[in-house]
């Protein structure tokens, strides 16, 4: 059983909490899912926190506040119905200018936080993009049917246990994220190096050593390249044929690939790490880019 597995399930440290206005706020878009037969991921630097801090002390440079939940939704019309029942607990309002956002307070639990609710599935048009009704405002989604489907069962608390985007499906996330809005928002190249440097302890070690001495053999028994490059093998093996042809057309361009490796390396903390952070990338994207013996 790998970690990509959608039956692993994980727990939050006791040691490492999460904050309980993001248990209650899951807990409420978790029943909500469920009345509506609908499927949902954590996504996002939710999930990153979860996933590396919170089940394997793995500190990321920076803390989130907003939760990002991707629901699959058959039509506007059912989305909308998710929303009216998040609102109908009494401790959600939507924002009136963007569509995908939502405040949750609960006094009883904390301070306000912000949720990001994107839909995607049937109601994608074309595929792995979704246009907004009010603003007509596109959005790509390719990657969210991956998360879902291989999420991390995590109980994060209080009993409750949600689906949570595993590491090679936030890999790929973050590399389309990273294309739509690097110009805006300068955290994705950096995030996803963060998982790559972090591959081996979160849960991997064990694999590297069973079922990847080809990755260690290839890399001097580099344990850091070989769990880079076990990413990019687990990350193509989910990735669905339209997901996988755009990631794998954004890293095969070389110039769209240094523009990657300059964004990561654009933090003052990644900069002393530069030489290493440069062959873990590639690391990464060379097993992407290789198909599994047998396939072309």
């Amino acid at each position: 059983m790998t970690p990509a597995s959608p039956h692993f399930n994980l727990k939050v440290s006791e040691d490492r909490p999460l904050h309980p206005v993001t248990i209650a706020l899951l807990g409420h878009v978790r029943d909500a899912a469920q009345q509506m037969g609908a499927d949902f991921v954590v996504a996002g630097a939710t999930a990153r926190d979860i996933v590396l801090w919170h089940v394997y002390g793995i500190r990321a440079e920076r803390a989130t506040r907003d939760v990002d939940v991707a629901v699959c939704a058959i039509s506007w019309t059912a989305h909308r119905e998710l929303i009216a029942r998040l609102e109908a607990t009494g401790f959600f309002k939507a924002d009136a200018k963007a569509e995908q956002s939502l405040t949750f307070e609960d006094t009883a639990v904390g301070k306000s936080a912000p949720l990001d609710l994107v839909p995607f599935g049937p109601l994608e048009a074309p595929e792995g993009t979704i246009t907004w009704p009010k603003g007509e405002f596109a959005m790509n989604v390719l990657g969210f049917q991956e998360a879902v489907a291989t999420a991390l069962q995590i109980e994060i608390g209080e009993g409750l246990v949600v689906p949570v985007v595993s590491l090679p499906a936030l890999a790929l996330l973050k590399i389309l994220a990273w294309r739509d809005r690097r110009t805006s928002k300068n955290t994705d190249a950096s995030d996803l190096l963060l998982v790559l440097r972090n591959y081996h302890e979160a849960g991997n070690e064990e694999r590297i050593w069973e079922s990847a001495t080809d990755l260690l053999d290839a890399y001097g028994f580099d344990l850091d390249l070989a769990a880079a490059a076990l990413l990019g093998r687990d990350a193509r093996q989910l990735a669905l044929p339209t997901t996988l042809a755009t990631v794998l057309q954004l890293l095969a361009d070389e110039g769209t690939y240094d523009l990657l490796r300059r964004d990561m390396f654009a933090r003052a903390v990644v900069q002393i790490f530069a030489d290493d952070s440069d062959k873990t990338l590639a690391a990464f994207r060379d097993a992407l880019l290789s198909p599994p013996q047998g396939q072309l």
